[in-house]
């Protein structure tokens, strides 16, 4: 649907006054749904739909910290996934992670951040339906790997043959259905020890994983407006979009505030001293929420001033409902929180 045709059916069904504000909000999220760089329906029918691949983080006290994702998943020597760790019932990112060494159902990540992990710790990949090929393809390539590697290895242990040809069958198997659908989320491949109610417990964090991904093609930064971890996750978690995206001259995308002036040498600075001032000022009206809420709130205040809805508490209330807080939604205080925030940098913007 054209984004012009988006905006004015939300602007019709935002004036009625006849309609629930949860029911707006759903109908809202159906029309309105912003898609993440590389997410358009021309780029989803040639192969950009996207499958999520989901692990965890296991470890015993004789060998050091491992993954449940392996040669057989896809998952290779050189791949980069994100790490994310549960903390008071959400999520918070730790980084990217580089995998040193892959084996069939598992591997082994390095580097920095991979010196944090811990038991139970949740890692993130994700591959377009172009990557993974056909299955006949994926089968082959998966293989003619391993006789490659058990050619280099002194020996192979049969423990988890039965696991291996399993995950190989499932992921051959869903391919075609992943690619005729045509969806922009086409599926997921998980590691063993994550059921399909942990997966779906996850859809709240994908969700603002994708939504983040949307500001950050915005031009907004990620590393200044929520964390260097989060700028690091995103980053890792972008999909190589199938049909190339056009870009601007520089090849890169400016965003700035809508109610800025336009001047191309201070897009930058404007829209950098606005992140300084919203990170201020939530800090400020919300010192008693979650180090990850206060990031959220400060994306949804610097996205807004570029969105420029025209009804900013319904707009809040749909950014809230998309993240990995959805029950914020609902939540009055932090509905009269945000704009207090918007208020506050709108009133010394002005002086």
């Amino acid at each position: 649907m054209d984004p012009s045709a988006v905006r004015s059916a939300c602007d019709r069904i935002l004036r009625s006054a006849s309609v629930a504000r949860p029911a707006l909000l759903l109908i809202c999220s159906l029309l309105h749904a912003a898609p993440a760089s590389a997410q358009t329906d021309a780029n989803t029918q040639a192969g950009g739909g996207i499958v999520w691949y989901v692990g965890t983080v296991l470890s015993t006290a004789a060998e050091a910290e491992r993954i449940d994702l392996g040669d057989v998943h896809g998952v290779l020597e050189g791949d980069k996934l994100a790490a994310f760790r549960r903390t008071d019932n959400h999520y918070r990112p730790l980084g990217s992670i580089q995998i040193v060494d892959s084996h069939p159902t598992w591997s082994r990540p390095g580097g920095p951040v991979a010196a944090q992990l811990q038991q139970g710790d949740i890692v993130l990949g994700i591959r377009t339906i172009r990557q993974i090929g056909t299955g006949k393809d994926y089968s082959e390539a998966f293989l003619n790997r391993q006789l490659i590697r058990n050619s280099n290895r002194n020996g192979y242990s049969t423990l988890r043959e039965q696991e291996t040809a399993q995950t190989l069958r499932s992921i051959v198997n869903r391919q075609p259905k992943w690619a005729r659908q045509l969806k922009p989320v086409a599926g997921r491949v998980k590691g063993s020890s994550l059921t399909a109610e942990d997966f779906e417990s996850l859809q709240p964090l994908l969700k603002q994983i994708r939504r983040f991904q949307d500001f950050s093609a915005l031009g907004i930064p990620l590393e200044k407006s929520a964390s260097p971890e989060w700028a690091s996750v995103a980053s890792v978690l972008t999909p190589v979009p199938a049909i190339p995206v056009p870009t601007s001259g520089d090849g890169s995308a400016q965003a700035v505030p809508a109610d800025a002036a336009a001047s191309p040498d201070s897009l930058a600075a404007v829209l950098n001293r606005r992140i300084e001032l919203i990170q201020q000022e939530t800090a400020v009206v919300m010192f008693d929420r979650f180090p990850e809420e206060r990031i959220l709130s400060s994306m949804i205040c610097t996205a807004i001033g570029i969105e420029n809805p025209r009804n900013e508490s319904l707009w809040i209330g749909l950014e809230l409902s998309r993240s990995q807080f959805p029950e914020l939604a609902n939540d009055r205080e932090i509905q009269q929180e945000i704009p207090e925030i918007l208020k506050r940098v709108r009133n010394a913007s002005e002086q």
